[in-house]
């Protein structure tokens, strides 16, 4: 997917490193929250949800501007940025 086609609100990028490789994380907000499917699971945390809530997209590292793959869901923006920011390989935010 390109980062244009993306929908959500981009409200912070960050730089990550694989190995040799650069690339960036894009956090987003999102209306949608996926629950565990799990039936044990209390109903809040089981089924999904519509609300707001931030998403992890990771850019490809070798097609910049193409979107590779997504990392989480979290409901509370200091739990998205504490996830990026603990994550292997993130190295800063550039805004």
């Amino acid at each position: 997917m390109d980062i244009k086609d993306l929908g959500d609100t981009i409200i912070k990028i960050g730089l990550c490193r694989y190995g040799p490789r650069q690339y960036r994380l894009f956090l987003c907000t999102s209306t949608f929250l996926p629950g565990t499917g799990d039936y044990e699971d209390a109903p809040e945390i089981c089924n999904d949800r519509e609300m707001e809530c931030y998403r992890i997209w990771l850019e490809d590292m070798i097609k910049t501007d193409n979107i590779c793959a997504g990392t989480g869901y979290y409901e509370h923006l200091s739990d998205a940025i504490q996830a990026v920011e603990e994550s292997p390989g993130f190295e800063r935010w550039i805004n």
